[in-house]
């Protein structure tokens, strides 16, 4: 693999260019996709349903914002969202990343699996009353093998619950790596509160601001979602 593919301290703007350029992340023009439909607010942006023309699948587009400047530091975020993404969106339970475009405003967009039954909530408030426990258990192990397949690669998520749980065709899609790092990335004096939804995050964080979170955090999260 090429040096400045591997060098996690490059400039990431840089970084993306030549991982593009030597194709280990696919790279698809923006003229593809067809039909936007807003569906949702990412961490960086606007998040669209889009036709990609050329195979005939329908995908979500996840847009670094355009209202406002981007900065180095925004740009290293969605960077390391997209690192993430690329090592284990090979998971079931993961949602599947396609590669990135470049929009009409000249920003990088990633290019996603859609999840037809949206999020989690939102697919229980329409179907709690229809599903049986078998059916319930089912996605609580599919969103379990997915936390363990993480955890398994030292990917610590940092913001689950249900609003970043997709469904597609009845299937958990672990999703939103916004605030995810590897274990060998957090800080001992980040402050582990400081993002994130407070009903998930486990009470420690605001008790010791010190407190670096680990995979038990994430088991946490999972128990609340």
């Amino acid at each position: 693999m090429d040096s400045n593919i591997q060098n996690e301290n490059s400039v990431p703007k840089e970084w993306l260019e030549n991982a593009i350029f030597e194709r280990h992340i696919n790279y698809i023009e923006y003229d593809k996709f067809t039909d936007p439909i807003e569906i949702g607010i990412g961490g960086f942006g606007k998040v669209f349903k889009c036709e990609w023309k050329d195979i005939e699948l329908t995908v979500a587009l996840k847009c670094l914002k355009v209202d406002t400047s981007i900065d180095e530091k925004t740009i290293e975020d969605f960077i390391n969202e997209l690192k993430l993404l690329r090592s284990v969106s090979c998971h079931p339970n993961v949602i599947s990343f396609y590669g990135v475009t470049k929009d009409s405003n000249g920003y990088y967009d990633m290019v996603l699996q859609y999840a037809d039954d949206g999020t989690l909530r939102d697919y229980l408030m329409t179907n709690f009353t229809k599903l049986q426990w078998k059916d319930k258990l089912y996605i609580a192990k599919e969103i379990a093998f997915g936390l363990l397949f993480l955890h398994d690669n030292n990917i610590i998520h940092r913001d689950l619950h249900s609003n970043n749980i997709l469904i597609h065709q009845k299937q958990p899609k672990i999703t939103d790596f916004g605030l995810a790092r590897q274990m060998n990335e957090i800080s001992m004096t980040s402050n582990s509160a400081a993002h994130g939804m407070p009903a998930y995050i486990e009470p420690k964080c605001f008790i010791d601001p010190r407190y670096k979170r680990d995979k038990r955090s994430d088991v946490y999260s999972f128990g609340r979602t």
